[in-house]
């Protein structure tokens, strides 16, 4: 069971407030800096809620009051918040430093499905400001677009697939919108570079779509 130092040092890593673990575990701010302090002792069932939530942010907890990020190569998400984690996660990865996101087989008709209208505006917006941008390929005579035009090109029918696939920083996602929706991102800068070069490929190759509406 996790203790108190482990609790501050795993929100220091995550840079994380004692706001942002509250709303991550459903426990107040003031019960999480009471915790903290060691002011009370907390029961068995706040402690595994806090440390599980850690663990789904990448943390591992060590004998004694160790933690550290966990090395993940390969990690999932199931259920109907899975395009809203991977949202978050490319946002997470690029905000820093920047940079693009490349995705093949986009639908936006289909996004519009699985994420709300503020939630896309929201994230293109946070992406804008973190100087993030992104080339997207799409169906050809597509006539659905959520980013700005010249960010699309259009492939022939006969190539689209159901499954889009992300390439951003050192990281390669998988997005399946089936009955479960399911995400599955490989955090490997090798598999990385090798989808980006294919997608550069076919981007060289291609134009703008021929329809565009907003």
């Amino acid at each position: 069971m996790i203790n108190h130092e482990q609790i501050r040092a795993a929100r220091a890593i995550l840079d994380w407030s004692t706001e942002d673990l509250a709303k991550a575990t459903g426990l107040t701010a003031n019960g999480i800096n009471k915790i903290e302090r060691g002011h009370v002792g907390p029961h068995k069932t706040s402690l595994d809620k806090i440390q599980s939530v850690f663990e789904e942010a990448g943390l591992e907890f060590l004998t004694g009051s160790g933690v550290r990020r966990r090395d993940r190569i390969v990690e999932s998400h199931e259920g109907e918040d899975a395009n809203q984690r991977l949202l978050d996660d490319i946002y997470a990865t690029l905000k820093d430093s920047g940079g693009e996101v490349l995705i093949a087989n986009v639908d936006e008709s289909k996004t519009t499905e699985y994420l709300t209208k503020q939630t896309i505006e929201q994230h293109l917006e946070h992406l804008k400001k973190a100087g993030i941008t992104e080339r997207l390929l799409v169906r050809k005579n597509e006539t659905t677009f959520l980013a700005p035009l010249e960010y699309y090109h259009a492939i022939p029918e006969e190539y689209f697939s159901d499954y889009q696939l992300y390439i951003y920083g050192q990281k390669l996602a998988l997005l399946s919108r089936t009955v479960i929706p399911k995400v599955i991102i490989i955090n490997d800068g090798r598999f990385a570079d090798c989808a980006r070069k294919l997608f550069n490929f076919v981007w060289d190759r291609t134009e703008r779509p021929a329809f565009y509406k907003t």
